[in-house]
């Protein structure tokens, strides 16, 4: 409980906990506010999509930007970009004027000020916290995630069925706002130690930096994962969105209830990590991904709405250790000049998986069934979880592994 007794890092965790449970509750709603307007799963998809295109494009001279300058200001200007772009959105279904394309357009904006938030954000984590305290410190907010993810869906459900699109978007704008005063009140000593040798950055010259996250074999390691963990949580998320609301014909707050059961399972994922956090570094990986495939599986078998809740218990619950894992070691092995970059390279490979994911969900399930996308993603953690038993540097606890210079990596 140390960590959290920290002022700054509970004014993060606060802030983090807010901007979270926003996402959650939208990430439930759009897609079923545009499912009540099309009726198709491709179309949600696209629009979901749309928050994901702007970071692809600009992840990474954004961690090249980012990392020359204050984090902090950074976070704070996103954040309350992101109250006014949700704010006016809520002001266009007042006026009765919400659409597809404006609806679009918002998440493009959502999507580029939510890439300048995580890039500036993540790079304060070992400011704040200190390299030792990575792991309790992911842990940490994956846990404000697991409060999200078990509160928010239901919620969105229930407000979006009982109260209507403007009430979900004015929670989510507010969100954005408690999480902007948090930052505010945030102390933090940044470093600028790459200003002394700072040189001009280009778009083009910024993706040789995509190459740092191959550098060495823990990095590919790492982004491995990464990519498997992207793929499965965006496209199991929209189809299992698309499966309860279509195929089962279940209520918002039903469909709600059963993404809460992800957040259950990652509430009692992190505990559980705590406790597991020793073993090696390659048999935790399998482990985790080996289960939330059995989670997977226990969905496809089922249209019993408490057993597609059981199984989604097990899906996320075992995905959120894996991300925490994740998260903790490549900050733990990436130096500290090089936060920014590696976060930046580290969002655009989620968001060229995330965007495959989602289209795949929404493509697949319009032409064949969601079911199909469910067996696919636990096929795929079936063989991150056998590519994890066969990496060779993975022996070494999370709390063992020590910064590398990437630089000297790539030259080797």
């Amino acid at each position: 409980m140390r960590l959290i007794r920290n002022r700054n890092f509970l004014i993060m965790w606060i802030g983090q906990l807010a901007t979270i449970f926003g996402n959650r509750f939208s990430e439930i709603a759009i897609p079923l506010i545009v499912l009540q307007f099309t009726g198709s799963p491709w179309q949600a998809a696209l629009v979901v999509v749309c928050s994901q295109i702007t970071p692809l494009i600009l992840a990474l001279p954004v961690g090249s930007w980012v990392e020359t300058r204050s984090k902090k200001n950074i976070a704070m200007m996103a954040e309350i970009v992101s109250f006014l772009t949700m704010s006016l959105l809520v002001v266009f279904v007042w006026l009765e004027l919400l659409n597809m394309w404006v609806l679009a357009a918002g998440l493009l904006v959502m999507g580029a000020t939510g890439l300048f938030y995580r890039v500036s954000f993540g790079a304060m984590v070992p400011m704040v916290v200190g390299r030792k305290n990575l792991v309790h410190a992911h842990s940490y907010f994956e846990g404000a995630d697991a409060i999200s993810t078990f509160l928010g869906p239901v919620m969105a459900g229930v407000v979006l069925s009982t109260l209507g699109v403007a009430a979900v978007l004015s929670v989510d704008a507010m969100t954005y706002f408690i999480s902007f005063l948090g930052i505010a009140f945030l102390s933090v000593k940044e470093s600028r130690k790459r200003e002394e040798t700072k040189t001009k950055t280009t778009y083009l010259s910024s993706f040789q930096d995509i190459s740092y996250l191959f550098a060495n074999g823990y990095q590919r390691f790492i982004s491995f994962n990464q990519c498997i963990l992207s793929f499965c949580t965006t496209a199991v998320t929209l189809t299992v969105i698309v499966y309860t609301s279509q195929t089962l014909s279940l209520s918002e707050w039903q469909t709600g209830l059963v993404l809460s059961s992800a957040g259950a399972g990652n509430m009692i994922g992190v505990f559980l990590l705590h406790r597991v956090k020793d073993f090696s570094w390659k048999n935790l990986y399998a482990v985790l991904m080996l289960v939330s495939g059995v989670g997977l599986f226990l969905i496809l078998l089922t249209g019993y709405l408490p057993l597609i809740m059981l199984g989604m218990f097990i899906f996320d619950g075992a995905l959120s250790m894996a991300f925490v894992v994740n998260g903790s070691a490549r900050q733990s092995i990436t130096p500290d000049h090089f936060l920014a970059r590696i976060g930046g390279g580290a969002i655009l490979i989620s968001g060229i998986v995330a965007i495959s994911g989602n289209l795949f969900s929404g493509g697949v399930s319009e032409v064949l069934m969601p079911q199909a996308i469910l067996a696919f993603c636990g096929f795929l953690l079936l063989v991150a979880s056998l590519v994890s038993l066969l990496f060779k540097q993975g022996n070494k606890r999370i709390q063992e592994l020590v910064p590398m210079e990437l630089e000297d990596s790539l030259t080797k």
